[in-house]
């Protein structure tokens, strides 16, 4: 089966609910964040750390920016996409997220974030 099939985006006026209700599900389970871009090529930003919050900022000077946060108490890591365009969610047959996929207008860059199902489960 095409992976396209499992792959939806998530409306803009859902953005702030939808990673609200992720970060609640997919807490302290652990992810794998890599930015893809023309520029910078394939970037990782973290391997097998605990998810602590995927948010939208929905006030103030960073309204509309994506914040990542994931980590322990020695090694976090805080990732934000200032214009993000889409959020697509990218789910197995049986419905589990595998993959956030999060596009900025701003460069052209794509932040991927994989959640670990065999690890978390």
């Amino acid at each position: 089966m095409d992976r396209a099939d499992h792959t939806r985006e998530i409306p803009r006026e859902g953005w702030a609910d939808y990673l609200a209700l992720l970060t609640n599900m997919e807490k302290d389970h652990p992810v794998r964040i890599e930015v893809e871009g023309t520029d910078l090529g394939d970037q990782p930003l973290a391997q097998d750390l605990p998810l602590i919050e995927i948010s939208l900022e929905e006030k103030g000077s960073d309204k509309g920016v994506v914040e990542i946060i994931a980590g322990r108490d020695d090694d976090e890591i805080t990732h934000r996409i200032l214009k993000p365009a889409r959020i697509y969610a990218d789910e197995s047959e049986s419905g589990e997220l595998e993959c956030l996929d999060i596009e900025s207008a701003e460069d052209n860059s794509k932040t991927l974030i994989f959640f670990s199902q065999e690890l978390a489960r």
